[in-house]
């Protein structure tokens, strides 16, 4: 990009090498480098010098990941810099890069296209010096009570009614979450029925966009309402049922996808993860808007409270790196959060240690290695590897497949 290029010569002082080059469009495609950045290279055999750039605010998860993938390709094991430069950086990405380390190094860069010098390094003790922000996650998850006080005292007796009915379906396996506008049923990570609010009314129904059989998907389209007897109509009753049955079928026979295996045993919590990290703890935030989908990633990981500890499960079963570095990034947000401030947390004094564990199979096992040491601290990270079996035996021979001096950590405390 000959406009990059202006910018590395306007400015033959500010990189510790010169006459950058461009990473050819054949060699992007080749190392799978995310299109939307850009790539330059210098420096010489014993010391590699790296760029990526964006002219627009970047979405930083890919930023951070682009930016390592790049650098990993530059290396061969020598040592390596990446400077970053875009027009702005969230706290976090910067916390980010500042747990990067080893032979991998990183470094933040403001550009200002219309000022002159138009790049401004950011000081690396700047990149951990935010540890006093606490960061909103978002509004409140509401709980049943709360959710029923917006209707009108009709449609509270019938969603007492229809919460009796979910109470009665934990025995197999069917959750609650509740959002500010409608509460979903799920068995495994699979919606079965939505209860959606209407003024001060609500509608209930079935929801089966998972399933790929249109027949069954129609068979099992029904609403639900409380009858002159109050209780749920029968049809829906039925239809629910049907759907469960379809669904523990589907398990017996090994049919379900691995992420549905794996909610699966995660949301029960029981066996071996009760015994290694307690009982599963709700998220107990919701994004207050569309655009926060930081709230929401975090909102698809596990937690668990034992011991006075909470512990911090980020499933990996595809693309390691990117859900590495991701989660790289969300454990900065994670930690200058109000996490531990939760109501639901604070009363117990739990606390957590800043540990990440990545949750994976052993294809996945050598890309997090890889990712781990280009960390400061891989401890933080904590691999623990599922058993080859595990879709079809459970989890009772889990392993870490990382070294950690528990020790050593401190806990996080608000």
């Amino acid at each position: 990009m000959e406009r990059w290029q202006t910018v590395w010569e306007a400015h033959p002082d500010f990189f510790i090498v010169n006459n950058f080059q461009e990473c050819p469009n054949d060699k992007r495609k080749d190392w799978r480098l995310p299109i939307e950045f850009d790539y330059f290279t210098g420096g010489e055999t014993s010391l590699r010098v790296g760029i990526i750039a964006s002219s627009k605010i970047p979405k930083e998860e890919d930023f951070l990941l682009a930016g390592m993938l790049w650098g990993s390709r530059l290396s061969n094991g020598a040592k390596t810099v990446i400077y970053f430069i875009a027009p702005d950086f969230t706290p976090f990405f910067l916390q980010a890069l500042a747990k990067v380390g080893g032979s991998l190094n990183v470094r933040a860069v403001y550009w200002r296209e219309k000022l002159t010098p138009s790049l401004y390094l950011i000081p690396e003790n700047e990149n951990s010096n935010q540890k006093n922000i606490r960061y909103s996650l978002g509004e409140e998850r509401l709980d049943w009570n709360k959710w029923r006080q917006e209707l009108n005292p009709v449609a509270q007796y019938q969603l007492d009614v229809v919460k009796a009915y979910a109470d009665q379906l934990l025995t197999r396996q069917v959750r609650a979450d509740i959002k500010a506008r409608n509460i979903s049923l799920y068995w495994s990570n699979l919606e079965i029925a939505e209860i959606r609010r209407k003024g001060r009314k609500f509608e209930l129904s079935t929801k089966t966009k998972w399933e790929r059989d249109t027949f069954l998907r129609k068979l099992w389209l029904r609403s639900g309402w409380v009858d002159v007897s109050g209780v749920l109509n029968l049809e829906f009753r039925q239809a629910i049922s049907s759907i469960l049955e379809h669904l523990e079928e589907k398990e017996k026979r090994g049919e379900l996808k691995p992420k549905e295996i794996l909610s699966l045993y995660l949301h029960q919590g029981s066996g071996i993860i009760g015994m290694l990290w307690g009982n599963p703890w709700e998220w107990p935030w919701l994004p207050k808007e569309r655009g926060e989908n930081l709230v929401h990633e975090l909102g698809q990981w596990f937690y668990f409270q034992g011991d006075g500890q909470l512990s911090v499960v980020c499933p990996i079963l595809e693309k390691p790196m990117v859900f590495a570095s991701q989660s790289l990034l969300l454990s900065c947000v994670l930690r200058n959060s109000d996490l531990l401030c939760s109501p639901k947390l604070k009363p117990s004094k739990v606390l957590w240690d800043g540990q990440i564990i990545w949750l994976t199979t052993m294809s996945m096992e050598e890309d997090l290695r890889l990712f781990r040491s280009w960390l400061k601290n891989p401890d933080h990270f904590q691999i623990w590897t599922l058993p080859e079996n595990w879709q079809t035996s459970g989890l009772d021979e889990i392993s870490c497949r990382s070294q950690s001096n528990s020790s050593l950590m401190q806990f996080y405390t608000p």
